[in-house]
């Protein structure tokens, strides 16, 4: 599979039952929800399966029109409810999510620093 945002190839990862595809190139994450969430509770599950520095998921934050790479339609534009300086895509047929380089991390981790980048960053249009 084909990384929607620069084209390196998409490897399964998988960690304490955790399972997503994760790109060799830039490290954005594709997965469902649930994994996300199931993600969230499992100890360092983000040291392990999100590796990408944030610089990177930043540059690449900014690529926001891709289509899913498995239902190859186009995905979605969506921010995290809660920290909502977190942009991801999510496709509209199978419901898996696109997140940059160390999005999941910061998703797990949710700090008085993401009020101010919220407040800075904004929710997606």
């Amino acid at each position: 599979m084909e990384c929607p945002k620069c084209g390196g190839q998409m490897n399964t990862r998988a960690f304490k039952g955790i399972e997503l595809e994760r790109c060799t190139g830039c490290y954005g994450i594709f997965c469902s929800p649930e994994t996300i969430e199931a993600g969230k509770d499992v100890w360092l599950s983000e040291a392990v399966l999100d590796v990408g520095y944030e610089t990177t998921g930043e540059r690449y934050d900014k690529v926001g029109d891709i289509d899913c790479p498995v239902c190859k339609v186009k995905m979605d534009k969506i921010s995290d409810p809660v920290q909502t300086h977190i942009w991801m895509e999510s496709c509209p047929q199978c419901n898996k999510i696109f997140l940059d380089a160390g999005e999941f991390t910061d998703l797990k981790h949710n700090t008085m620093l993401d009020k101010l980048r919220d407040w800075r960053k904004g929710r997606r249009n």
